[in-house]
This record gives C-alpha cells, sequence and structure tokens, in this order.
C-alpha cells in the first residue's frame, strides 16, 4: 500500500512511519524537515500548500494518508493562536482537500487530541461528547475535526478520527511535558519536577509505540466508526505519575513540588474512554513500567531518532 505520512520527522510520525516501513509498505514522508538517513521518499513541504500536497497524492497513487502534522504544543499555541488555527485548521482541510481532489486515497486517518473535549462534566469522555476546547490548541484541533466531519458528510469520504491522550516515548524533546523532563531529571540524578497543585491534576498518558500501532490498526482494518479515542483508561495524577517514575527508575531521589509558571486555568480531571477502540480490536497495551523502562534508555542515549 502506498502511505502518505504528514508530519512523519515529528515524534508520533516518526515511529508511525518507520512502523509501516518495517511491515512492507511504500511509505512517503511529508514535513517541512528531513530526517537523516531515512529508508523513505521525503518530501520537504507544508502542509498548507494543498497543489504540492495534492501533485504529490496524485503522481505516487497514494491510497492512505496518516495526517500527523502539526502544532502540537500547547503553550507555543497559546503565544501564537492564529498560526495554531491556520496550521492545524486549515492544514487538515488542506490534507483532506488533497485527497478528494487526488480521488486515489481510501482512506485517511487525522491525528487530533483529547484536547478537542475541554471541559466536561461526564468523564471518562466518550466520542459522542459535544467538543468543549478551552485553549488555542484544543480549538486549533476542534476546527480540524469539524472539517473531518463535514468531508465525511457532504462527500462521502472514509476519514477516520483519532483521538490520543497525551503522548510519551522515544524521541519526544518538548520538555515542557512532564515525562522528558522526568528523564532529564533522573538522568542528571535531580527530583522529578510537579506543580504544586499535581495532586490535583489527572491526565490519561500512552506509550507512543502503542499510539502508532494503533493508528496502524485503524488505517489498515475495517473500522465500525468514524472517531475514536486512544486511551488505555488509567488517568492518573501528576504528583503519582512522578511518583511512579521515581519507583520504576530506582531513583533514589524524591520528586520536587515547584510553582507552576502562569496564571493559566487547567481542567482538573481530564480523560477518555477508550473502550471503543480497545474493545472492538482487542487491544494490549504495553505495561506502563516497561514502556518507561524503555523511554529512560532510549533518553540516556539521546533519545532522538537519527
Amino acid at each position: 500500500m502506498n502511505v502518505l505520512i504528514t508530519g512523519h520527522s515529528g515524534f508520533l510520525g516518526n515511529h508511525t512511519a518507520r512502523l509501516f516501513k518495517n511491515r512492507g509498505h511504500k511509505v512517503y514522508g511529508l514535513s517541512r524537515s528531513i530526517i537523516q538517513n531515512c529508508e523513505y521518499q521525503q518530501y520537504i513541504c507544508d502542509v498548507l500548500d494543498k497543489n504540492k500536497v495534492s501533485q504529490i497524492v496524485s503522481e505516487k497513487n497514494i491510497e492512505l494518508i496518516l495526517h500527523v502534522a502539526g502544532k502540537p504544543i500547547i503553550s507555543d499555541c497559546d503565544k501564537d493562536p492564529f498560526n495554531a488555527f491556520t496550521i492545524n485548521g486549515l492544514g487538515t482541510a488542506s490534507i483532506l482537500e488533497s485527497a478528494r481532489i487526488s480521488g486515489c486515497c481510501a482512506k485517511i486517518i487525522i491525528v487530533e487530541t483529547d484536547k478537542v473535549y475541554g471541559f466536561q462534566e461526564k468523564v471518562p469522555t466518550t466520542e459522542d461528547a459535544t467538543l468543549n476546547p478551552n485553549s488555542p490548541y484544543g480549538l486549533s484541533k476542534a476546527l480540524s475535526s469539524q472539517f473531518c466531519e463535514f468531508y465525511r458528510k457532504y462527500y462521502s469520504m472514509n476519514v477516520v478520527s483519532a483521538r490520543p491522550v497525551n503522548l510519551f516515548g522515544e524521541g519526544d524533546n518538548a520538555y515542557t511535558r512532564i515525562i522528558p523532563t522526568a528523564m532529564r531529571k533522573i538522568i542528571s540524578g535531580e527530583g522529578i519536577p510537579v506543580h504544586e497543585d499535581g495532586h490535583e491534576i489527572f491526565r490519561d498518558f500512552l506509550y507512543v509505540k502503542d499510539a502508532a500501532e494503533m493508528l496502524y490498526i485503524l488505517a489498515t482494518n475495517k473500522t465500525n466508526h468514524q472517531i475514536y479515542n486512544l486511551s488505555s483508561n488509567s488517568p492518573t495524577s501528576m504528583s503519582k505519575l512522578a511518583k511512579d517514575i521515581t519507583k520504576i527508575l530506582n531513583h533514589n531521589v524524591n520528586p520536587i513540588f515547584v510553582k507552576k509558571p502562569g496564571t493559566y486555568r487547567e481542567i482538573l480531571y481530564q480523560s477518555i474512554d477508550g473502550c471503543r477502540f480497545n474493545d472492538e480490536f482487542n487491544f494490549r497495551f504495553t505495561p506502563f513500567d516497561v514502556a518507561i523502562k524503555e523511554t529512560y534508555e532510549a533518553y540516556k542515549v539521546g533519545g532522538r531518532h537519527e
């Protein structure tokens, strides 16, 4: 199968592209940067360049698109919301339109996020909940979701939305996130920093290798639904997460509590229901302790794909 993966040089995109390549698919990567010594063909291209994207899709007879590209860092989107709306929202529209024009794509997988749900009274939140984004990042991804729904209904296109929770694993060098920071601090012999309200903040986490496998399953199987939450249904507080990582890695320095930068309001308990995907495909997740140990070993040798 001819597969185009946008954002292939990024965290999730890299894992996903390598998985498809290793399983015998013809992979093409599209990003604004390239990977050195890459084993598949790459294109330097902005997803907003619809004409160039359409040309690639048509010339390479792309049968499947996995749209992973976008602005993933919440704080960056806070600082420049218009850019977030453009890249995450219109970038998705560009990919969907390129697929429509080419006529050769049998399926498009769009990676969204659990942040499209925002605050919900019912948690864990299921896929049929009304979207309620509460940040520029969440809104930008909700725009992406609306474009997906429109192309499904108006053009009858096979568009599947995947909404993963917070990802972690090898290759994530965004040190505004707690797990990359935890890895770096433990390597340097320090305690994991946790915001002083960390015992009140609950989030879901998903190993990036599991997320890539889940995307592969959605791409290569007939699906019963068009929207899937990707979650192991195991929310944890930030304080407990730090303590668990410290224990798993036999680190002898306890987590430290620090003042939260800024005055932004966080959703205290955010959790989504992953049963739709897990039940349909009988998915088995990597145990958390195994995933953390693998992540730590990768960070010790650099943590970045080369």
